[in-house]
């Protein structure tokens, strides 16, 4: 049984942007597709507590009450997926995970691997696997309570093209086991080494990555039959770059595959 967590913020904003994506996604019915013997999926809503905060604050603000509903979910002994706007959304999931051994699998357009110093834009986005792993932006890490990072060798990166030159060379100084998309053959052979290495992952799920790979929703269903999954994440979906709606029905497809199958 799956939580799905509406997180409908855009760098701490909120309802703008892709930060929209998560109350279309729901509205389109993924509770429905995701539920279990008729009955729809539960759903909570994430909003922030301080609404004086901005910036940074309001990152903080959210992420924290992220990985509180993310608690709770897995309390209820549901799989947390939260709909996001933003990648920085997993600090907050991983934060709630207690699994001693836990992994990354990161679908993504882009690897997020920029510290500060490389990236031209400063945007935290294009750096949140780096906060993971444990490179940089520790005190944002730390307000929001993520205690634990995630060791570079238990991080799987797959499905990625578009890299920009020192998020490069970072990537390739790491211990990350990266499988762009031109490069996706021994993908399968990574999840099996990482299961030896972890009791469950978090599995994130940029929809930007669609767009490079055919048959999406068999990497998904790839990662869910190979490893246990703590929590999902799914971002970046923004409604008003879709306006006929159909880059949501491939998300919503690719979605589908997070159900097991049936025999």
């Amino acid at each position: 049984m799956f939580t799905l967590i509406e997180v409908p913020f855009h760098l701490g904003l909120e309802d703008v942007a892709v930060g929209k994506g998560p109350r279309h996604l729901l509205a389109a019915g993924l509770d429905q597709l995701l539920g279990t013997r008729g009955m729809p999926a539960l759903v909570s809503h994430v909003r922030l507590r301080d609404l004086r905060s901005q910036g940074p604050d309001s990152i903080v603000d959210v992420n924290r009450t992220v990985k509180q509903s993310v608690q709770q979910a897995i309390e209820e002994e549901t799989i947390p997926v939260v709909l996001a706007g933003n990648c920085n959304s997993a600090i907050g999931t991983i934060a709630a995970i207690e699994t001693p051994r836990l992994g990354i699998v990161w679908f993504d357009r882009h690897p997020d691997f920029h510290i500060p110093e490389t990236s031209i834009s400063g945007n935290i986005e294009g750096m949140t696997l780096s906060i993971l792993t444990g490179h940089c932006h520790e005190e944002l890490r730390e307000r929001i309570g993520m205690e634990r990072i995630v060791s570079e060798h238990d991080v799987i990166l797959a499905c990625f093209w578009d890299v920009e030159q020192g998020e490069k060379e970072r990537l390739e100084d790491s211990w990350i086991n990266a499988h762009p998309v031109d490069s996706l053959g021994l993908l399968p052979v990574a999840l099996d080494q990482l299961k030896q290495r972890t009791d469950a992952i978090y599995l994130h799920i940029d929809t930007d990555f669609l767009e490079g790979v055919e048959n999406p929703a068999n990497y998904i269903a790839l990662v869910r039959e190979t490893l246990p999954i703590a929590a999902v994440g799914v971002t970046n979906y923004n409604p008003d770059l879709d306006p006929s709606g159909a880059w949501k029905s491939e998300i919503l497809k690719a979605l589908e595959s997070l159900r097991p199958r049936v025999q």
